[in-house]
């Protein structure tokens, strides 16, 4: 299991709000993991991606940031 996947899932068992979604910077990229990446994927279309086996991701390069956070917000997110 990655160390990005555990923080999520630690972070996911602190906060069960349906509402929050975790965001991480990845080297060149941010990705969404898990149900996060389920729920944003169809909201900023985004492709789906295994991370592994059974986890799922989607991500965008950080050079796009600012788009991705202004399509964040147009959805009251």
């Amino acid at each position: 299991m990655s160390k990005l996947y555990t923080t999520y899932l630690n972070l996911k068992a602190k906060d069960t709000s349906d509402k929050t979604v975790y965001l991480f910077k990845s080297g060149i990229f941010y990705v969404f993991l898990e149900e996060d990446a389920k729920k944003m994927s169809p909201l900023l279309s985004l492709k789906l991606c295994p991370l592994n086996e059974t986890v799922v991701k989607c991500a965008f390069p950080a050079t796009h940031l600012q788009k991705y956070l202004t399509l964040l917000r147009e959805n009251s997110l």
